[in-house]
């Protein structure tokens, strides 16, 4: 039970850390950590959803504060996001494990070439806010979230510098503030059918907000463009050492 205890706290404090740094991606890497404590896989995404919506609440609420969280993107995003999470629960038990491992790993990928990419472009929005995009958005995140345990921040903030005039530091706020609801909202859903292990929730919450106020703060003092080009090699290692472990037999 103690060594459950602080495998949590060191998966919720690499989740909150990378969430506060980036308003994304923490869920990226804490699927992959709770599928090598021999958890199921859905329930490592129902986890995985609860320590994600716990760690983006508390990153969230320091940066309302500073009135960095636009309210319409994220009633927007969250409202369109909650039905396609619970899409998203429901297919993912239609579909074979094998598969989704294959998927999530895909996702992972892209979604790091795409922060290596970003990492030389702008990062602030332009132009005015547009609501059709985000109600678009909101559903695949919520439809990732369900599916795969994820916050969907790496839809987030692109999304959010595209269709509204946010800053990047506006917009990883925002995108905190989306993933508390969408993730909070798959996270009860996935209450309804399990009963999680208490230890490992605590841990996992204790730890990320350890990680997510670490990463608020240091989000505001380091420069994007090394942070993202590191992050995507980790995303890149996360998702073959994924693959290996759970296609290849390596449980």
């Amino acid at each position: 039970m103690e060594i459950l205890l602080l495998e949590a706290l060191g998966i919720g404090a690499v989740l909150g850390l990378l969430l506060g740094l980036t308003g994304a991606g923490g869920s990226l890497v804490a699927l992959p950590l709770l599928l090598s404590l021999h958890l199921p896989l859905r329930d490592a995404i129902g986890v995985s959803l609860g320590a994600v919506a716990i760690t983006a609440l508390i990153g969230a609420v320091p940066r309302a504060r500073q009135g960095l969280v636009a309210w319409r993107p994220v009633l927007l995003l969250a409202i369109a996001g909650l039905p396609g999470n619970v899409a998203g629960q429901w297919l993912g038990r239609q579909i074979p494990e094998a598969v989704l491992i294959l998927g999530f790993c895909a996702l992972v990928l892209w979604t790091a070439w795409r922060m290596w990419r970003s990492s030389n472009l702008p990062r602030e929005g332009s132009g005015p806010l547009r609501s059709a995009p985000l109600v678009a958005i909101g559903l695949g995140v919520g439809l990732f979230s369900g599916l795969m345990g994820v916050g969907g921040g790496f839809l987030v903030v692109p999304a959010l510098l595209a269709f509204t005039p946010l800053s990047m530091l506006a917009a990883t706020a925002t995108s905190m503030a989306v993933i508390a609801l969408v993730s909070g909202g798959g996270f009860l859903f996935y209450l309804s059918g399990a009963q999680p292990s208490l230890p490992l929730l605590a841990g996992l919450a204790l730890g990320g907000a350890a990680g997510v106020l670490g990463g608020n703060a240091l989000a505001q003092r380091l420069g994007g463009r090394t942070l993202q080009r590191l992050f995507a090699l980790m995303l890149v290692a996360v998702s073959l050492s994924l693959a290996a472990q759970k296609l290849l037999g390596g449980h």
